[in-house]
């Protein structure tokens, strides 16, 4: 196992990051997209949440470590948010270092629910993690689910702060985005108490929204791509958000690049080298 401990500045420095959405512990997709992000000379990457690379009764270690290696070898560094799929007891065990992370590796991080740092050189970047879980009948708790864990508490949003942030990382999304709400809305319905146990970790974050007013919200839960603009209104008066929310791993669009200084993004697929078109109506800036 690659030894833990090193501090690596590469969030608040980095002229472009590469965004993932959901990777479920798959190493064959984060090699793949890795390669991608490397190959367009992007060395610092985020994970939005069920990361899953961690996980009870694997041989994790081996899996951590090679991933890692792998970055290595591209010169990249990874932080990775808690999604409602990771072993959040697990990654608990890691102590929070100096600069607010958990170094799972020397160029691997968790970032903790509430995190903030500059990027861009004057730009806000802050993090919060975790959903709940909309087929907790399929799970079992300490095995594949973490009940009281993974959801977003008021503690998380002390943490977070009232301080605005000009790009919100999560794993959930806001409440109020047409084109998720659509979608969501196609699909088979769960059981009720299901839908209501999923919906308050969206409420949650859509609070984290409000008090933070964002430009910006990357997340990933859903398994579909999304990016709509927002408004929203709150006793300040108005703020316009856009939100975009990143496919899992597999064929989608499920990457992305984000500019540190103007906020654009750059989509991407795994099986691609060429940019996906930025939606009409989608300013790079």
């Amino acid at each position: 196992m690659v030894e833990t401990g090193t501090l690596v500045s590469g969030l608040s420095t980095a002229n472009e990051i590469g965004v993932m959405g959901d990777l479920h512990g798959d190493l064959a997709h984060a090699f793949r997209v890795s390669a991608v992000f490397a190959n367009r000379g992007v060395t610092t990457l985020v994970q939005l949440g069920d990361w899953a690379a961690i996980w009870p009764r694997e041989n994790w270690h081996a899996a951590v470590d090679k991933l890692s290696r792998r970055l290595s070898q591209g010169g990249q560094q990874m932080y990775f948010l808690d999604g409602n799929h990771d072993a959040h007891t697990i990654l608990a065990r890691f102590p929070i270092g100096p600069d607010g992370l958990r170094w799972i590796t020397p160029n691997i991080a968790h970032i903790p629910r509430g995190w903030r740092t500059t990027i861009g050189g004057n730009r806000t970047l802050a993090a919060l993690g975790g959903a709940n879980s909309i087929d907790l009948q399929h799970r079992t708790e300490g095995v594949d689910w973490w009940s009281a864990h993974e959801q977003i508490t008021e503690a998380d949003l002390k943490a977070l702060g009232p301080q605005d942030a000009d790009v919100l990382l999560g794993h959930e999304v806001p409440f109020g985005v047409p084109s998720l709400d659509r979608h969501l809305a196609a699909l088979p319905r769960w059981p009720f108490e299901a839908e209501w146990y999923a919906r308050r970790s969206r409420y949650m974050f859509h609070q984290a929204v409000m008090q933070t007013r964002p430009k910006l919200t990357l997340g990933g839960h859903y398994h579909h791509f999304v990016d709509d603009t927002v408004s929203y209104t709150d006793g300040a008066g108005s703020f316009t958000c856009r939100v975009v929310v990143l496919n899992k791993n597999g064929s989608g669009i499920s990457q992305a690049i984000l500019d540190t200084h103007t906020l654009g993004l750059t989509f991407l697929r795994r099986n691609t080298t060429e940019a996906e078109p930025t939606p009409k109506g989608k300013p790079n800036d």
